[in-house]
């Protein structure tokens, strides 16, 4: 909001324009378009354009610096997190700033589970099994999922995986909010923990 605000005085600004007479061409007080300026308020859509169109530029001038670039991680280049047996995690996300979700790649061996790991906290998690077979438990329900099969819940509820089948599994995770990675590291320290007490 900063940035949108900084972005409108600046142009008009360059513009030659006061407050007032910015505001007389769009039908909007000085007082508002100062808040604006200010970062304080956040004009609805139809305003910004407005805004926009007096000064002759699109509306998504406003937001170009505040958009990440895309972010690309090739084949097998994702950041792996292994343990010495059981659990492997490829991260598959560039780490761009302010993301929402968490998408990595988890390889487990066959014993292999998240017993140990915080199994509540707000937000979603979805899996896709690409191979093998998941044992998924959520609440009081437990579904056995196999490639092709897909999970996804609400993680206010206890959630657990295990690996219980006899090859190993390949399951995708999205996870929002994001996990920190050291949260990543204590899975798979803690599911190789499980397969060798």
């Amino acid at each position: 909001m900063q940035n949108l605000g900084k972005r409108v005085k600046s142009l008009r600004r360059e513009r030659g324009l006061t407050l007032a007479q910015l505001g007389q061409r769009i039908n909007l007080s000085a007082s508002y378009l100062s808040q604006i300026e200010r970062g304080v308020t956040m004009p609805s859509l139809s305003r910004l354009t407005a805004i926009a169109d007096a000064l002759d530029v699109e509306v998504g001038y406003f937001f170009e610096d505040d958009v990440s670039a895309p972010g690309i991680v090739r084949s097998n280049q994702g950041k792996k997190l292994e343990s010495e047996s059981g659990v492997m995690v490829e991260l598959l996300a560039a780490d761009l700033p302010d993301r929402k979700l968490q998408p990595y790649c988890m390889v487990c061996q066959p014993g292999a589970s998240s017993k140990g790991w915080s199994t509540v906290h707000p937000g979603e998690e979805a899996g896709f099994v690409l191979k093998g077979r998941l044992t998924v438990t959520v609440g009081e329900e437990t579904f056995v999922l196999e490639a092709g099969d897909s999970i996804h819940y609400q993680t206010l509820q206890p959630h657990s995986w295990r690996n219980e089948g006899d090859e190993e599994c390949v399951v995708v995770w999205v996870v929002s909010p994001p996990v920190a990675e050291a949260e990543l590291e204590k899975l798979a320290r803690r599911s190789a923990q499980d397969r060798n007490p």
